[in-house]
């Protein structure tokens, strides 16, 4: 029994599973018993209260679900307060679903935690017997976390291990598959950010203390962000040109540094000017892109350069970050090679003229 208890929990940690113990089994056919009187049209809405509070893992105040409500085992379900869950709606909680306070999601919204290896071969139990008890085929469950105040239009789905940020706003028909930060409007299949909604980020000069936090930065938006559109290789070149902290030192000196902050005071971007108008820097954490911080840091370091009294900024910029550049005035001046570390990697030198 005790060996059938871990791999449960192993499951719920996110491993690979082909067994669905007793404990999951005898959860799944109360759920199921619960759900039938639940959606039962004959009940009430003062007897569906009670039947979610024994079915769920927890459900805080005024908070509602709506008819037809479909899920697997009940327990991995928690619900925040004064949220309201519509009709037909589907949470396979294989895995924990975390719905926070204020939360409306709208009808016909699903959110699927199970997800199957995408080899064939790993997803079917090779020699498989039908007498082990286990099943023919392999599984795994992410949780799915959905911040306060979010908003999920009807009709949307949301994939395995995704987060969605408290006040964001997922239009209907989206398909979520990859997390989406707080206070953004995202839309389409794939979801993706269009805008953001309520900017609360701050902007602050950084020091000496900040080396640390903007190397993790640097390094994972690098490996994450510009993987897109360079080699392993490549991205792994030159993250480590920012493993030196007195190369970092040397460059805070020579450069006036700005972060971007959310509201928990975290940096999640930064950018540099200099007193001749070249723009050293400009990184986001990958969680925030295209939330508009890079365009608050943009317009903070052409502002500095206006400080300055410089006339034209330059920048050397990366095949990720050309377009970006490009719709705020930016042009190229050359494409060039440029030595990372043991590699010379394609960008371009791009300048925008200042107004007076």
């Amino acid at each position: 029994m005790k060996e059938k208890f871990e791999n449960y929990r192993r499951f719920l940690d996110g491993e690979t599973c082909n067994r669905l113990d007793a404990e999951v089994l005898e959860m799944i056919a109360k759920t199921q018993k619960l759900l039938a009187v639940f959606n039962d049209t004959q009940t009430d809405d003062v007897a569906r209260r009670p039947i979610l509070e024994e079915m769920l893992g927890g459900i805080g105040y005024y908070s509602s679900v709506g008819r037809n409500f479909t899920c697997q085992c009940g327990k991995h379900i928690f619900i925040g307060d004064k949220s309201v869950v519509g009709d037909n709606c589907t949470l396979r909680d294989e895995n924990r679903i975390h719905i926070g306070n204020q939360v409306l999601i709208a009808p016909n919204v699903q959110f699927y935690t199970a997800t199957h290896p995408i080899n064939w071969e790993e997803r079917f139990v090779e020699n498989w017997d039908e007498d082990s008890g286990e099943l023919f085929f392999r599984t795994r469950a992410l949780p799915i976390t959905i911040g306060d105040r979010v908003w999920i239009g009807g009709g949307s789905i949301i994939l395995p291990g995704v987060t969605i940020g408290e006040g964001s706003v997922i239009g209907a028909g989206s398909v979520v598959t990859k997390p989406i930060p707080a206070n953004c409007l995202a839309v389409g299949n794939p979801c993706r950010v269009i805008r953001s909604l309520k900017p609360r980020y701050r902007l602050r000069k950084l020091s000496e203390e900040d080396i640390s936090v903007l190397q993790t930065l640097f390094r994972e938006t690098v490996l994450h962000v510009n993987a897109r559109d360079y080699t392993r290789e490549e991205v792994e070149d030159w993250v480590s040109c920012g493993e030196s902290a007195e190369h970092m030192k040397e460059l805070l000196a020579r450069n006036d540094y700005v972060a971007a902050l959310n509201e928990q005071d975290e940096i999640i971007g930064f950018s540099s000017m200099n007193t001749e108008g070249y723009l050293h820097s400009l990184f986001v954490h990958k969680d925030y892109q295209r939330v508009g911080v890079g365009s608050l840091l943009l317009s903070a370091v052409e502002k500095k350069a206006r400080e300055y009294g410089v006339s034209e900024i330059t920048s050397e910029v990366s095949l990720t970050a050309r377009p970006f550049f490009e719709k705020r005035g930016y042009e190229v001046v050359k494409v060039q090679k440029r030595r990372a570390n043991r590699l010379e990697l394609t960008n371009f030198v791009m300048r925008k003229r200042l107004k007076a």
